[in-house]
């Protein structure tokens, strides 16, 4: 099925730049349609259909970049090793990292994305929620939930009539 092709809005014109998340500027080639726009990655030359509102918010990806590449150059830190650097992502699931030494280690790609994930992670404290200190306190409610609840109390009396 051929995609009728319409005239493309001020920002989506041939030759309009977006930047992705990930992969750097893409260029429009060719606008078809809001659900298909012709764009071309500028590091690479991959061309790609996509459509026009992930475009517009930069969620795509260039499909011959291998996803793993794009961790190469991170610092991730272990207990064992201290901090190590992504050099490559070998093969499928093996990465090599080299520590600040320069001593190479060799890691299953679920280790360190678990490590990447875990320094991330911000360290917050639960904060216990603030408990009613009377019976009064407990059965309280407030405006907002009476307005809600007398608002239904009439439509449901009111239903039919």
């Amino acid at each position: 099925m051929l995609a009728k092709k319409m005239d493309a809005p001020l920002d989506m014109q041939n030759g309009a730049r977006f930047k992705t998340k990930k992969h750097g500027y893409v260029t429009v080639i060719e606008y078809y349609n809001t659900h298909t726009v012709i764009v071309a990655f500028e590091n690479t030359g991959n061309i790609r259909a996509i459509s026009a509102a992930k475009l517009r918010s930069g969620q795509l990806a260039d499909r011959s970049v291998p996803p793993e590449s794009i961790m190469v150059g991170e610092k991730v830190e272990s207990v064992k090793h201290g901090i190590l650097t992504i050099v490559q992502v070998e093969s499928e699931n093996i990465v090599l990292l080299t520590t600040e030494s320069g001593e190479e280690v060799r890691m299953l790609l679920p280790a360190v994305q678990k490590m990447k994930s875990k320094a991330e992670e911000p360290i917050t404290t639960k904060e216990e929620p603030e408990l009613p200190t009377s019976l009064s306190a407990l059965t309280k409610r407030n405006k907002k939930t009476k307005d809600v609840n007398n608002l239904l109390k009439k439509m449901l009396t009111d239903y039919g009539k």
